[in-house]
Order: C-alpha cells, then structure tokens, then sequence
C-alpha cells in the first residue's frame, strides 16, 4: 500500500512540474508579443512614386494641405468637407521619421476637431464628393483648384492664400507656414539687403527642391551673396522673411516702405 502512494505521489509531482514548464513558456512568449493594434501609428509617412515622402493614415490614404488654411484656422466648411473630410485621430500615434510635437489639434469653427501637421489642417479627398474617401495610395487631390496639395513632411516652400494688401494672393511660404518676401530694390541673384537691414529681413537660405506641384523648380536657385552666405532665389529674386512677423500667417511685411512684398506665386522675372 505504501508503494502504491508513493507511485500516485510522483505521478502527481510529475504532472505539477510539467504544468510549471508550460506557464512559463506560455509567460515567456506573451513577453516578446508584437504590440497592440492600439499601440500602432495612425500617421505615418509614405513613399509615393510621384510624390516622394507623403503623409498617410494608417490605412495607407493620402493627406492634405489647404493653401487657404495659413493661420492654423480651417477654410474648408459646408460642401467643402464633402470633398475633403477632415482627418482627426483623439489619440494621434506617430509613424517612423515623424515628430509629436510637429502635430496639434485644432477645435472648428463647426465644432469638430481636427488634427494639423506644422500648422496645416490636415483632410483627405473624396473623389466624388460624397465623403467616401480616395483609395489607399491614391493622390488625386493634387492640385485641385491649385489650392490643394499632398501634405508632405518635408516641403521647402508651401502655398499659403490669403487676402493681402486688399487683394487676394497666392504666395510663398516655408512648411511652417511662415511667409517669404522680395526686395525690389534687388536685382536677379543679387540682394541689396545687408548689415542692418539684414536685422528686420532674415535670409531665407534653403536649398528648395521639394515643392507643391504647381511650382517649377526650374523658378528657384540659390546664390553666393558678396558677404559669403548663401540665400534662395524665385524667379531671380533673393527671398526673405520679416522680424515682425511672429506667427505663421503674418504678412505685416507686405508693402513696408512701398519695396518689400509677399513673394506672389506668379511674380515676374527679376531684372538683371
């Protein structure tokens, strides 16, 4: 009898140990579990064909830019939204090569939230106008109306449209939103900007290659100036910022002293 217990007690010691090992194999494979649904980008870049580096949501659909969003304040109301849904995630996860502290959100005139990258309101485009958006991989919304462009995360020069000076206009500004100015005391290539003067009008000095697709760049350069910096160029003329502009969207350059102006997307040749 005692033998026959002492068989029942390992059986039932053999089994224990055995049901250990499975636990903690089963613990030791939750630990390198691949992260939750929850826990993946809802943002992301994307490289397009056409396009280059495009942000996209997590199903792969192209965002975009607004030109007439320059303040961080949506333009697109009423119909407008029926083409171009807004893109709004409560809790925003960033893909690889994306910064948090680079998108916001905004509360709409309407009352909806809306998320922005830089400042831009952030939409997607429904083709058809009944707010069914274009398909993953899809950009038809490029330059609808020349207002509308794929947000990318890392323009040179953006659009932004606005009334300005008493006329509505079409000009340069960097990815922040911040706008550039000429000088039409310069000349092609040549900036007649310097010492003081250079104070109030910073240098605009990228190197501009990535650019909505209404812009040539074939229009922009960039030149040696006579004091060894460098600056970018428009159609000849060397571009600036002004000091008194604080935020992006600020024009308060335009027309300072009847020579500095907004650099308008359709502006002449310099003169050489």
């Amino acid at each position: 009898m005692k033998k026959q217990t002492m068989f029942f007690k390992g059986i039932f010691m053999f089994l224990c140990l055995g049901i250990s090992a499975l636990l903690m194999v089963s613990c030791s494979e939750d630990s390198d579990e691949t992260p939750t649904p929850e826990n993946e980008p809802n943002v992301l870049v994307s490289n397009n064909a056409q396009f280059g580096n495009i942000l996209v949501d997590d199903q792969g659909r192209t965002l975009y830019f607004f030109t007439r969003d320059p303040q961080t304040i949506s333009n697109c109301t009423g119909g407008c939204l029926d083409v171009w849904p807004i893109f709004f995630e409560e809790n925003l996860i960033v893909g690889t090569g994306l910064s948090a502290a680079d998108f916001g959100v905004i509360t709409r005139g309407d009352g909806q939230k809306q998320n922005t990258f830089k400042g831009w309101p952030l939409y997607y485009y429904s083709p058809n106008s009944d707010g069914v958006i274009e398909a993953a991989g899809q950009t038809q919304g490029e330059n609808v109306g020349s207002v509308w462009f794929v947000a990318k995360p890392d323009y040179d020069v953006m659009l932004a449209k606005q009334t300005v000076g008493g006329s509505e206009i079409q000009y340069l500004v960097d990815l922040s939103g911040r706008t550039l100015y000429y000088f039409t005391n310069d000349s092609n290539n040549t900036s007649n900007c310097d010492g003081t003067c250079e104070d109030n009008w910073p240098l605009f000095k990228i190197d501009v290659n990535k650019l909505p697709s209404s812009l040539t760049a074939a229009d922009f350069g960039i030149f040696t100036r006579t004091d060894g910096q460098q600056q970018a160029t428009y159609r000849g003329w060397p571009l600036y910022y002004y000091n008194s502009d604080s935020q992006r969207g600020e024009t308060k350059g335009h027309n300072v002293g009847g020579v500095w102006f907004v650099t308008d997307e359709e502006a002449a040749q310099a003169p050489e």
